[in-house]
């Protein structure tokens, strides 16, 4: 049974800490980044005990200005103390830190009073500047320092990042525009980050054209290959925050507006689930993993680790984790289009098979919240009778 993460930080931290006679810093970065409120609070929490039980471990806790952190924090009598700094342009250390960055970054590409422009541009934001220094950076662009420069200067409003974001994709040329979108959409709907072999064969799939390299190459201020996962990944959550933005459809007054159609691109992504899951070679089967018996659980394989590996790719376990949210969110077009698919993927046989592929990969519970979100958003009443049935029928999965 798994350990709570109070008993977790105490066994693995504060325990072999306590012993030590020296002081002990313990720095946590960007801990807004956890995935929900109630994970926040939790963490904090645990944090705060550690340093109540602990008095020689002290903790630096770092974070974009957050609700939940900020109503744990701030009644602490342990706490020594809670500053905003994220955009004060007025404290030193945001400015001396973007101005050696900018000027260690751009040396050999702008002058000196070009750079100290660009730092005063920040307004104290370092995304900012940073995502400026990548554009004036990349290789790949076919346009000039003093162009992209210029540009930068001109924005708007003064360190808003939404500005040189919209800068970022206005330079992509127009008839690459409807492309790009639906590229970044794609990225944006996925639940884990796509490598670019996956996103290629999204690509392919859905007949949307381009190359999932080029993207990153084109992009390269914004996105990034990860050089040890291969998985391409945004490289601010202001990015993401962006483009959900968009993901309004333009107005007749403004159609170069940057668009994201985000139920799409579910839809797209859906269907490119259910094409892993039918694949002859490497889709949904009987016995997948090749067990000796059915009467075995999935604990008493030594070598389960291996067989999983071997037998249930990369692709083929998303597909199975995912493609209930994927309709779920899709538009209705999309869900009408897949509805053969998807009562055949909910009934015998291929039911079992999917369950089986949920239970090595541990994804029973993660496909039930997903039925459910499909039941929760399909229209039509006859449809959501088949799924409730299905949720009750498989709803105990095969054990682990």
């Amino acid at each position: 049974m798994r350990s709570s993460l109070e008993e977790q930080f105490r066994t693995l931290i504060t325990d072999p800490l306590r012993h030590r006679q020296e002081r002990v810093v313990l720095i946590v970065d960007a801990i807004d980044e956890c995935k929900s409120g109630p994970q926040r609070r939790e963490l904090l929490d645990t944090l705060a005990k550690a340093v109540q039980e602990s008095r020689n471990v002290k903790i630096f806790i770092t974070s974009r200005p957050d609700p939940v952190i900020e109503s744990v924090l701030r009644p602490l009598s342990i706490k020594s103390k809670l500053e905003d700094r994220l955009h004060d342009i007025k404290h030193r250390d945001n400015v001396d830190d973007i101005a050696a960055y900018v000027h260690q970054s751009l040396y050999t590409v702008l002058p000196q009073d070009k750079r100290q422009r660009l730092i005063e541009k920040s307004s104290g934001l370092f995304i900012w500047a940073s995502t400026a220094c990548r554009m004036l950076n990349n290789e790949a662009t076919l346009e000039s320092h003093e162009r992209i420069y210029d540009r930068l200067i001109s924005a708007d409003q003064t360190g808003d990042i939404d500005d040189v974001y919209k800068l970022i994709l206005e330079r992509i040329p127009p008839e690459h525009n409807a492309m790009l979108c639906n590229m970044l959409a794609l990225l944006l709907a996925a639940f884990e980050p796509p490598t670019v072999y996956d996103l290629d064969d999204i690509l392919q799939h859905t007949g949307i054209g381009g190359s999932a390299k080029a993207l990153v190459q084109s992009l390269g201020s914004v996105l990034i290959e990860d050089k040890t996962t291969k998985t391409i990944q945004f490289r601010h959550p202001t990015l993401v925050e962006y483009l959900r933005r968009c993901c309004i459809a333009p107005i007749p007054e403004n159609p170069n507006k940057v668009y994201i159609d985000i139920h799409n691109a579910h839809g797209q992504l859906s269907s490119w689930c259910f094409n892993n899951l039918e694949s002859r070679k490497e889709g949904l089967k009987f016995n997948i993993c090749g067990v000796e018996s059915s009467f075995y659980r999935n604990r008493d394989f030594l070598d389960l680790e291996a067989r999983i590996s071997r037998s249930i790719r990369r692709n083929l376990r998303y597909s199975s984790l995912h493609w209930p949210f994927h309709i779920a969110q899709a538009d209705i077009e999309w869900r009408s289009k897949l509805g053969n698919k998807i009562e055949q993927i909910i009934r015998a046989p291929y039911a079992l098979y999917w369950m089986e592929v949920l239970s090595f990969v541990g994804g029973v519970s993660r496909a039930i919240d997903g039925l459910r979100a499909m039941i929760h958003n399909t229209v039509s009443a006859s449809f959501q009778y088949i799924l409730a049935l299905d949720l009750t029928r498989h709803e105990d999965g095969r054990g682990d």
